[in-house]
């Protein structure tokens, strides 16, 4: 009796541990490609691992330059900083001790000699350092010396791009300006400087350095305390938003937006694009960043006369 009992309960427990182990398989495989899909999704969504990231901004003290590193300090990146005064660094960013163990560097981007410790280790670069103008008391603007366009926007901007092609940085994202087609405008004419002459020059060096690149040329800036993310946003090419269809202006905030938004596509999807960027107030923003710069991209390939535009 007891062997008659041991073959049945060795009859039917065997059959019984072949089906859980072959569950114990599909379960292992259902997991694993779970966690494959999950990858996947991961991989194609265009987020970005922000730790993966070092991002320097020059001109990072200036009015949109300030934005664009808290935007992106408040993401989870590490920023670093060239700034011509650390004492308006304490007062603009969002730094604590604000020196170099902050990633906040005293630097001229006229003097290659102040650039070359900031870029190890960099990432991606923002160039937002600009030439400004000052106003004399007779009311009429002059540049101060060695803060000419010539020194600042081409020179300047060709500085830094060898000395991030030195210590090879990915990514180079440059603010520019619309107006660049006009000869010896009103800009231009300001200080007697050629400023937009001069930032035509500096994103030619860019573009010609064999650096992946992102160009971004807006319309006239408005004050820091409009909010971004009000307006619809305008992309075009070559000037063409000039010609009346929409408003020739946008908030400092959402150009900042703009290039928060160029660090966290991947990468691919923002390099090598170049184009004028303004508002349109009667209409909302539509927040689609991936569709803004694909948009771009379409129009830098197919447009010949740059005459389309893109919401977004």
């Amino acid at each position: 009796t007891a062997t008659r009992t041991k073959k049945t309960y060795r009859s039917v427990v065997l059959p019984d541990e072949g089906v859980f182990a072959a569950n114990l398989i599909n379960m292992a495989r259902n997991y694993c490609m779970h966690a494959l899909l999950l990858v996947l999704i991961a991989l194609t969504s265009g987020a970005r691992a922000s730790g993966d990231e070092v991002v320097l901004i020059t001109g990072a003290t200036g009015r949109t330059g300030a934005l664009v590193y808290n935007l992106l300090k408040k993401d989870g990146y590490t920023i670093r900083g060239i700034v011509r005064s650390v004492d308006k660094a304490r007062e603009v960013l969002d730094c604590s001790s604000c020196d170099t163990g902050d990633g906040i560097y005293v630097g001229d981007v006229t003097d290659e000699t102040t650039l070359t410790t900031p870029m190890e280790g960099v990432t991606r670069l923002i160039i937002l350092s600009g030439s400004v103008p000052l106003k004399a008391d007779n009311g009429t603007y002059y540049f101060p010396p060695g803060g000419y366009p010539k020194d600042v926007d081409f020179n300047g901007v060709k500085k830094q791009v060898i000395a991030a092609k030195k210590a090879g940085v990915k990514h180079v994202l440059l603010v520019s300006s619309m107006g660049t087609t006009t000869p010896n405008s009103f800009l231009d004419r300001l200080g007697n400087g050629q400023a937009l002459f001069y930032k035509l020059n500096g994103e030619a060096a860019l573009m010609s350095a064999g650096l992946p690149f992102t160009i971004v040329k807006p319309a006239g800036l408005l004050g820091e305390e409009l909010p971004a993310g009000t307006r619809r946003l305008v992309i075009g090419h070559d000037d063409h938003l000039m010609d009346g269809v929409t408003s020739m202006a946008i908030p400092r905030a959402d150009v900042a937006d703009v290039l928060k938004e160029a660090i966290k596509q991947p990468m691919e999807a923002t390099q090598n694009i170049r184009f004028d960027l303004s508002s349109d107030p009667t209409r909302p923003a539509t927040g689609d960043f991936r569709k803004l710069f694909e948009d771009a991209g379409n129009l830098s390939a197919d447009d010949d006369d740059g005459s389309k535009i893109s919401l977004a």
